[in-house]
């Protein structure tokens, strides 16, 4: 088996992945009514029919050149698209409340390098082509078609930092809404981020610019093409999941209600009575807006409530109050000598997983530890 021909196959499996992502997110698609996530499987579509596109490029890059040059505006403009769409949805999962609307400026410059990349698939002979992307010289077509790629790999970096950046704001709004510590966390989708451009973006981008390592060491597409897969995967599964928080926006009775002042005024005794009479904290979706309501109040006021009388955010207010029943069970099991997992009392206690449990254990571990 030629070189080209293992790195084909092996370029291949992440369009399988892609496709069979693809397929499931479809299939899910009619399942969802909210609005926010059906917008959000949109994008998922267009995400996944993006990554078959490219990386089919891949494979035709390796195995069938001819057809990789006629595919060429194809490949260049899927590889440009994909790490926009790929932040729209990061843009999407960490609205704070504000929803506004996606910027159309970020779609400006791919849609530059695909106009560019036709025009000169039209224009430009194809030994010229063919010479820019699989012989050495120097040429104007070489240099103009490896901008562009430098370009695209740019964009990719560019809005990957854009993303991680959304992701820690995003963060810094959520743990006063939310107590659900796995499903805000968004772990997952900075993971896919950072792999993305390390694992597979660098590597590929040596190969099409023809750097000698990257197109000599075969072994190298392999620890590329799984984590491509893993991340395929890892995507898909989180979505179809909904393993995200949705920060709804403040609606107009409760910014009249904040503004006049005429919402309920909270007090430590009446906090502490509704939430141990009636264990909303139990259910793993508890939100401040659900406490709001429950207590003829707003957020804003709650959470600067629960801040100034209690020194913590909402989030581990309420796991505060999860970890205390964790240990209630844990005893109530002992005395009557019941066999229940720890997974099982960590579920009845309102944490969504153990994962949750353990961090918000952590959390006060560290809030406990003395100072040097």
């Amino acid at each position: 088996m030629t070189q080209e021909l293992g790195r084909a196959i092996v370029f291949s499996v992440p369009v399988v992945s892609a496709a069979i992502s693809l397929t499931m997110v479809l299939l899910d698609s009619a399942r969802s009514s909210n609005a926010v996530n059906r917008k959000i499987h949109r994008c998922m579509i267009a995400v996944y029919s993006l990554m078959v596109l490219y990386w089919s490029g891949l494979v035709m890059h390796s195995a069938a050149p001819e057809a990789f040059i006629a595919y060429l505006p194809v490949f260049f403009s899927s590889f440009s698209f994909i790490p926009v769409f790929l932040y729209l949805i990061t843009y999407i999962l960490t609205d704070i409340g504000e929803r506004q609307r996606f910027p159309v400026r970020h779609f400006i410059v791919p849609s530059c390098l695909t106009v560019a990349i036709f025009v000169i698939a039209l224009t430009m002979p194809f030994e010229q082509r063919w010479n820019a992307i699989y012989d050495d010289g120097v040429n104007l077509t070489s240099t103009t078609i490896d901008a562009m790629f430098v370009v695209c790999l740019l964009l990719s970096i560019l809005y990957s930092g854009l993303s991680l950046l959304r992701i820690r704001a995003y963060k810094r709004r959520i743990i006063d809404y939310s107590a659900d510590i796995y499903r805000m966390s968004l772990d997952w989708l900075s993971f896919i981020i950072l792999f993305r451009v390390v694992l597979q973006t660098l590597p590929i981008a040596g190969l099409i610019l023809g750097i000698g390592q990257f197109g000599t060491l075969g072994f190298i597409w392999g620890f590329t093409t799984l984590p491509a897969v893993f991340t395929h995967i890892v995507l898909c599964l989180n979505i179809l999941s909904e393993n995200y928080v949705i920060i709804e926006p403040v609606a107009a009775k409760e910014k009249e209600m904040t503004a006049s002042g005429n919402y309920a005024q909270l007090g430590r005794q009446r906090v502490e009575k509704y939430l141990e009479s009636k264990k909303p904290y139990l259910n793993p979706e508890f939100k401040i807006t659900d406490m709001a309501r429950d207590l003829l109040s707003n957020r804003t006021y709650i959470s600067a409530f629960i801040n100034r009388e209690y020194g913590m955010n909402f989030n581990r207010f309420i796991n505060n109050y999860r970890l205390r029943e964790v240990e209630r069970l844990q005893s109530e099991a002992v005395h009557r000598k019941q066999k229940i997992s720890s997974l099982e009392i960590v579920i009845h206690a309102g944490f969504s997983n153990y994962r949750s449990y353990f961090r918000a254990k952590n959390m006060v571990k560290n809030d406990t530890v003395p100072a040097d």
